[in-house]
């Protein structure tokens, strides 16, 4: 268009700043259309990030597929690093650490945090699993987050935190609820308050557990709590 082109147009339409009419009659629709548009890009985003969080989980599940194997046979240290552990065809073998750190957003990531953390344990390291059972612990799989509570409850009792490693155990045992982990949970939780001298609440728990699960190991082991408490079953 040339400079007389746009010399000749309406005043109006080009200087005035007033909204023009079509604009004023078609406002509510071009809202929707606005709105719809948010809503769509809204979408796409939710969709390409739960796409990459599946990938990142498949991900996460081979690698830890792939040191498992080492877990399983209690060698915690290499399980941890994937030092010395030859390649699977092309793939470097990745340590439950690694897998943590790298892939905690997804579940299988959380699973490497509760193997973690157990390796920890298991070689001494209490302060450096607590990160992981932390990690862990928010897993949505619920056998994760019991085997994560009750990691925290020994690192607290490690830490001479009795009062503290109790309430970590019980809450595990509130989450075992429907898994068969809760006596053995409730067990450690009354282990710890008999150690700390509660033994009211020790002696509470050893009973629930016997009323519950009168013939399981936790509840003979129970059983022998109360006896050395010096308490009766009513």
């Amino acid at each position: 268009m040339s400079t007389q082109d746009l010399e000749e147009i309406p005043e109006t339409s080009v200087h005035t700043r007033e909204t023009p009419e079509w604009m004023k009659s078609n406002r509510q629709g071009m809202m929707i259309l606005i709105g719809l548009g948010v809503v769509v890009v809204i979408g796409v985003a939710v969709w390409l990030y739960m796409q990459y969080k599946n990938d990142q989980n498949t991900e996460a599940t081979m690698a830890l597929a792939r040191i498992r194997p080492v877990y399983i046979e209690g060698r915690y240290s290499m399980a941890l690093t994937g030092d010395s552990i030859p390649p699977v065809g092309d793939i470097d073998v990745m340590g439950l650490t690694e897998i943590s750190a790298e892939y905690g957003g997804t579940e299988a990531g959380k699973d490497a945090a509760l193997l973690a953390g157990h390796s920890l344990v298991s070689l001494g390291r209490y302060a450096e699993a607590v990160a992981e059972y932390e990690q862990a612990e928010k897993s949505d799989a619920v056998l994760v987050q019991v085997g994560a509570l009750n990691g925290l409850g020994v690192c607290k009792e490690v830490d001479k935190d009795l009062a503290g490693a109790a309430a970590y155990y019980e809450k595990a045992a509130d989450k075992g609820l429907k898994t068969g982990l809760e006596a053995r949970s409730l067990l450690y939780a009354g282990l710890a308050y008999e150690k700390a001298g509660d033994t009211k609440k020790a002696g509470e728990l050893f009973t629930r557990i016997v009323r519950k699960y009168g013939a399981s190991e936790s509840s003979s082991a129970a059983k022998t709590g109360l006896a050395r408490l010096g308490m009766a079953i009513d």
